[in-house]
Order: structure tokens, then sequence, then C-alpha cells
């Protein structure tokens, strides 16, 4: 072959791949605040964090179209802390999300990976300020991670019909070793992992996005075994700019004691334009226990803890926020089951414990770029 020929077969094969890809793109945004913040008894803290208004991240999405109706997709994304730089999830890689799917038009698609847990979805989506920081959704949301991202996990999700669609979800436990700690109070001791399930259902349709989501996993224990359930009701209804949401919430903890643990929240939001880019949140929540300590069951006084979120955004653009919020949280009783730090997993911290019949707050002021 002389070389004009196999330089024109080259490109011919080279032209042939990119025909058939579809497309690769980065994603991300980058979000970082200033911040007073004070729990009860403890001395004022000024600092600069990493997302308030949304977890700072970057990431690659594609696919292919493979003909016939059918499709394959990938995301895999890192989340960061900008303030530091550090990587966030442990020091993954990818540690928000790491999947390959194939998809199909008429049957939905299949998903295998490092994926968020159908639940997920359903407070995401009813939250008003969109799991920022300061959101009683998230911390509610925080308060049993195992509804976040999910190893080893295989989901279908089905195409939308009639303004219907869902997802249901199973991760294999694989034995992981599984310990209690400041970002894992709902695990009793240490243990293995069991295997999680999670479903979904979404109705959208003109003003109105509701859903319901159910997620189940445990731990194998030398005791016996722990089972985690979680469940969650809410939506968003729109006009023009306008919004609100609301959310209801159910955990509960079935331990080897017999003992059943349980803790459900509440909350309302709504998202107002007042001048042009400039919009106002507000949002109140409550959470309320049964008198038993979550991780271990043992009896309590019944405890209640009241959130409020109220703040401003304004946009510079498409892509960049100015934003500032005011998050309060006032204890009784430990409202939280004993889990002294889930209320204030998101302002405040992992390490951050909210004392019983104390009181938290924080100011923030930040800028978020998305890309």
């Amino acid at each position: 072959m002389n070389k004009s020929a196999f330089t024109a077969a080259v490109l011919a094969a080279g032209a042939g791949a990119a025909s058939a890809q579809t497309g690769v793109s980065l994603f991300g945004l980058v979000d970082a605040y200033v911040e007073s913040a004070r729990i009860a008894g403890q001395p004022t803290v000024n600092r600069v964090s990493s997302g308030g208004s949304a977890a700072s991240r970057w990431g690659l999405r594609g696919g292919e179209d493979l003909g016939g109706g059918l499709s394959a997709h990938f995301v895999i994304e890192n989340g960061f802390a900008p303030d530091t730089g550090a990587a966030l999830q442990g020091g993954r890689l990818f540690g928000r999300q790491a999947w390959v799917g194939l998809a199909s038009a008429t049957a939905g698609e299949i998903r295998l990976g490092r994926q968020y847990a159908p639940i997920h979805y359903s407070m995401q989506g009813s939250d008003i300020d969109a799991f920022s920081a300061f959101s009683p959704v998230f911390a509610m949301y925080l308060s049993n991670g195992e509804q976040s991202r999910q190893d080893n996990q295989v989901s279908w999700w089905t195409p939308k019909l009639a303004g219907f669609s869902g997802a249901v979800s199973v991760a294999a436990g694989e034995n992981a070793a599984v310990a209690p700690g400041p970002t894992t109070g709902w695990i009793p001791a240490t243990g293995t992992a069991r295997r999680s399930l999670g479903a979904l259902l979404r109705w959208q349709s003109g003003n109105l996005d509701a859903s319901a989501a159910f997620h189940r996993g445990g731990q194998a224990l030398a005791a016996g075994e722990a089972e985690q359930q979680a469940f969650n009701l809410g939506a968003i209804w729109r006009a023009g700019s306008v919004q609100v949401g609301g959310n209801y919430w159910l955990h509960r903890n079935e331990l080897p004691s017999a003992a059943t643990a349980r803790t459900q929240g509440f909350a309302l939001g709504v998202r107002v334009p007042v001048a042009g880019a400039l919009s106002l949140v507000a949002q109140v929540a409550q959470v309320r226990d049964n008198g038993h300590a979550y991780a271990t069951g043992a009896v309590k006084a019944e405890g209640r803890t009241n959130h409020l979120n109220v703040g401003a955004s304004y946009a510079l653009s498409r892509r960049t926020e100015l934003y500032l919020r005011h998050a309060r949280v006032q204890d009784r009783s430990g409202g939280y089951n004993g889990r002294a730090n889930a209320a204030l997993l998101g302002a405040l911290g992992a390490n951050s414990a909210l004392p019983p019949d104390g009181s938290a707050r924080t100011l923030g002021v930040g800028l978020r770029h998305s890309f």
C-alpha cells in the first residue's frame, strides 16, 4: 500500500469511529462560600467552606448510538472541596458516580456501577433549595447516608408513560466492612453490609412534579441483623418562576435487640423572584423521634428538632450565581434519635455535634459557577 492510500485508510477508520460516537462532555461546578457558624456552648467559627449552594464536582458523560433504538451511556464524576483542593467521598477518584448503562427507547435503561439510590431523586426533587448545605431536607437525607450513593448497584429506569416514570435498584453488599462513625450514625456496630433495595415512582404533569420512594438496607452484626428502611413523599409545584415544595420523610432502624427506632420529618419551602435576577428562598422543617436511640434502640425522651433556612440568590448569568443563606437548628431531647451530628451534617460538617436541647446557626455568602 502506498503512503497516500495508507493515510486515506487511517482517516476513513477514524471517521467511522467518530461517527458512531455521540460525544463525550466535561461538566461540573465550583462552589465556595465564607461563613460564620456557631454551635451552642462553643465559640463562633469563621471560615471558608465549600459546597454551600451545591457540592463542587467535575465529571465526564457520554454515549454512543448503537442503532435500533439502543444506546450506551456512562457517567464518571469526582467530588472535591475548592477551599482545600481535597478529594471528597473518602478520596475516591470518582466518588460521586461511576456507572455505565444500556438504554432502549421502549424498555428503559439498565445501569451498572456506583450510583445514587432511587430515593435520592425523590428527596432532591422535592427540596426547594436543591440540596444546598443549609437545607433541612439535605440534613434529613444525610442522616442515613446509605440512601445516598451505593457501590455495586444495578438499576433499571423505566421509560416515561403518561407522565409516570420510575426506577428500581439492588446493590450487593459483597460483605464489605462497615462501622459506626461521625457520618455513619445509622450503623449500630462493626459488621458487614447487606444487600440494599430501592424504588422510585415519579409523576410529572403540568406545574406539578411529585414522587414517592423507598429504600431498604442493613448490616450483618455479631448480635444479629440490623435493617434500615427509609420512605419519602415529595412534590414541587411551579407557577411561572414561583416554586413551592414539600417533603415528608420516615426512617426506621430494626435492631437485633428487637427494638425499632423511628425518625420522621417534614419540610416546606418557597422560592420567589423579587426583582430581575434576584430570588428569595425560605424553608421550615421539623424532625421527631419515637423515644429510642437510632443506633442502639435505648429508651430516651421523645425528641424534636426544628430547622429554618432563609436566604437570597442572585443570578449573574445562566451559569454563575451569588447566594446568601442563614440556617438555624433548635433541638429538644435529641430529635434525630441520639444521632447528635445528623442535623448539622450539611451546614456545619460531619464532626459537628448538636447538643441535646441546644442550637446551632450559620450565615454564609458564596459563589457558584457551573461549566
